[in-house]
């Protein structure tokens, strides 16, 4: 009785000691379910709640995750590759370095993004257009140029389609104030909006944000350029005043 029990006893030890290892030596720091939403491949969950969720790394592509509420969810490194993203809420979202190859992304709200290093490759873009900024060069050296079609989708000029300022609110003690911004554009991968000629922040091709400007009974100009891989498009300026 008294071995068996030993036994018992070293079996159960040596299991723990495989599930620790395991946890530390492999797998996804990514949950496997959030707010009910399966993370993985393939997955449906369109108009789920995953704000402000740890999903770097995660594997989501083909996910539907349509009119889904992903605002400061942390998606950085992820493979968003082929996932339907239309309508989404992606307001202050980390995509750095995640894939994008082909996801769609219209009609979503990305305001304050981060998309540094995203791969940006047959993804419709906000506005319906494809952007493919970022796909990967060509490994084919062969000498097949003229017989290749390729795609100029870099030679087309971005452009402000319009860009609404609101009234600037200043604190009743002085300082700085806010203003509301919306913008959409045509064939931009960034925006860079500036105030009096500096830039304030860089966003989304179409989206809002707020944009601090001085209260100090003066007028200041509020810009949006429109950016992408052919350069800086024709800005638009509107003037708010701080009087």
């Amino acid at each position: 009785m008294r071995l068996d029990l030993a036994r018992c006893a070293l079996l159960m030890a040596v299991s723990t000691a495989v599930v620790a290892l395991g946890t530390a030596c492999g797998g996804s720091d990514s949950p496997d379910s959030v707010s009910g939403c399966d993370i993985q491949p393939g997955t449906s969950c369109q108009g789920a709640d995953l704000s402000g969720a740890e999903l770097g790394g995660a594997d989501l592509s083909r996910a539907v995750l349509s009119d889904a509420n992903l605002e400061g969810t942390n998606l950085s490194g992820a493979d968003l590759s082929e996932a339907k993203l239309d309508g989404a809420q992606m307001v202050d979202a980390d995509l750095s370095d995640a894939d994008l190859t082909g996801a769609t992304l219209e009609g979503a709200t990305i305001s304050g993004a981060n998309l540094d290093n995203a791969t940006l490759c047959g993804t419709i873009r906000t506005d319906g257009t494809t952007d493919d900024s970022s796909c990967p060069a060509s490994t084919d050296t062969t000498q097949t140029t003229d017989t290749t079609s390729t795609t100029d989708s870099g030679g087309q000029a971005a452009e402000v389609t319009s860009f609404t300022v609101g009234e600037l609110e200043c604190p009743s003690g002085g300082g700085d104030g806010t203003v509301p911004v919306t913008w959409a554009t045509e064939a931009a991968t960034a925006v860079r909006l500036e105030v009096d000629g500096t830039e304030a922040e860089s966003s989304a091709p179409n989206g809002s944000t707020d944009v601090s400007v001085p209260c100090d009974g003066a007028e200041h100009e509020v810009s949006l350029v429109p950016l992408s891989d052919a350069g800086a498009g024709q800005p638009e300026t509107e003037t708010v005043s701080s009087a």
